[in-house]
């Protein structure tokens, strides 16, 4: 019995992961939606952001000020205290290899 247990755990990580973004979140600033939205987590790196400043550019990417994170959510940079984990989320488009 624990070890179908410790299988079906095992199986669910795996899918669970399988299906997770595992990218840096840079978006491809391809559309007039990422324009609008205009900056998004760097899924890497919780001190930086990526910006978005014109179609079809590559994202710039920004640091938060000491002593803070990026809060995708608020789309702001919050003290340390404030930070919460978000779950990583693909960008609408992605830059080109």
């Amino acid at each position: 019995m624990k070890l179908q247990l410790t299988i079906s755990l095992v199986i669910l990580a795996v899918c669970c992961y399988a299906n997770a973004y595992d990218g840096d979140g840079q978006p491809g600033c391809k559309t007039q939606e990422e324009l609008d939205i205009g900056i998004f987590r760097d899924t890497w790196d919780a001190t930086s952001y990526w910006k978005c400043s014109e179609l079809n550019e590559p994202a710039a990417k920004f640091r938060c000020p000491s002593e803070t994170a990026f809060m995708d959510s608020l789309k702001d940079c919050v003290i340390w205290d404030d930070w919460q984990w978000e779950k990583p989320v693909a960008p609408l488009s992605e830059v080109d290899a």
